[in-house]
């Protein structure tokens, strides 16, 4: 097995090797990454050697994909500084949108704060029972 990267959390190490074991390369975690809640420290992701530059290239791929859709958003939504005073890049993206669908602020629905407080209860209750079922064990 080779190192290929080095992540910070059991979370982020677990999605990318699932990133990766999509894309049928085999991963090793090694650090910070078992146990039932998300620690923070330091995991290395490694693969064998054989899979090394494909798991180097997912990686790679996914990082101009994540750059790309970032700006691509920043411009939709209109939050990007520059797409408020350029003329130019609001009528480039007016050209490919129709004018009903062209991006602006979602608004708030009245629904949205109800589905925040219902989350937030689930979370709370979940938190309540664990924290029961290790105190009766």
């Amino acid at each position: 097995m080779r190192h290929l990267t080095t992540v910070q959390g059991s979370f982020h190490g677990r999605l990318v090797a699932a990133r990766l074991g999509a894309e049928g390369v085999l991963v090793e975690l090694r650090g910070v990454s078992d146990g039932p809640y998300p620690l923070q420290g330091a995991v290395e992701v490694f693969v064998s050697e054989d899979q090394l530059d494909l798991a180097r290239e997912i990686l790679l791929a996914d990082a101009v994909d994540a750059a790309v859709d970032a700006d691509r958003i920043e411009l939709d939504y209109g939050s990007h500084p520059s797409s408020q005073r350029d003329p130019v890049a609001r009528e480039a993206l007016a050209e490919e949108f129709t004018d009903s669908e062209l991006p602006g602020p979602r608004p708030h629905r009245q629904g949205d704060r109800l589905e925040a407080a219902v989350a937030l209860a689930l979370v709370v209750a979940l938190i309540i029972v664990g924290i029961v079922v290790v105190a009766v064990r």
